[in-house]
């Protein structure tokens, strides 16, 4: 199966560097955000979809949407996409990762385990984003798009490349880029 892959297009809170892990909270694309999506939907415009796949949250559905325009295919929204529980809705990006790396140094565990707040960690986002990946290897398709987020991008590149690269520091999805993984 070929997964076509994008983080959603520039949004309101990414203008502010912060957390959002709410669905329910309705932050938006940005007009260059639209325009993003809008020049990576060209790119795209010929390959033959035959579902494309959406957290819930209204900056990946409306990316979906867009996208969708070139190709009328069904749009299914599914929860194990959604971006990250941080545990620190509203705080800053920066405040979130010095806090991951405290919580971590002080426990004494990798980052990618720690929890903060009854959130999830990493690796909780990572294990629900690859049952999603497993259930759709099995449905038979041959080329979805999934409009997600930065973590739910990498999730998906590390699970494309295998076993062996376990950390993800070394890709950096861009916003609104389409990135092409065989599964």
């Amino acid at each position: 199966m070929i997964i076509y892959c994008l983080r959603h297009g520039e949004a309101e809170h990414n203008l502010l560097h912060l957390m959002n892990e709410d669905p329910s909270k309705q932050i938006h694309l940005t007009d260059l955000g639209r325009r993003q999506i809008e020049a990576s939907a060209l790119t795209i415009k010929n390959v033959p979809l035959e579902v494309i796949f959406t957290s819930e949250f209204p900056r990946a559905i409306e990316t979906a949407r867009i996208i969708n325009r070139q190709h009328n295919v069904p749009i299914i929204q599914d929860k194990r996409l959604n971006d990250l529980v941080s545990g620190v809705e509203g705080q800053t990006y920066h405040s979130y990762k010095e806090q991951i790396k405290r919580t971590a140094e002080k426990q004494g565990i990798d980052p990618d385990y720690v929890r903060l707040n009854n959130g999830e960690s990493f690796e909780d986002e990572r294990q629900r984003v690859c049952t999603f990946l497993d259930e759709i290897r099995t449905q038979g398709y041959g080329q979805v798009l999934i409009s997600a987020h930065f973590d739910t991008v990498c999730i998906i590149q590390r699970y494309a490349r295998g076993p062996t690269n376990r950390k993800h520091e070394d890709f950096k999805p861009q916003k609104g880029k389409i990135y092409r993984f065989k599964v």
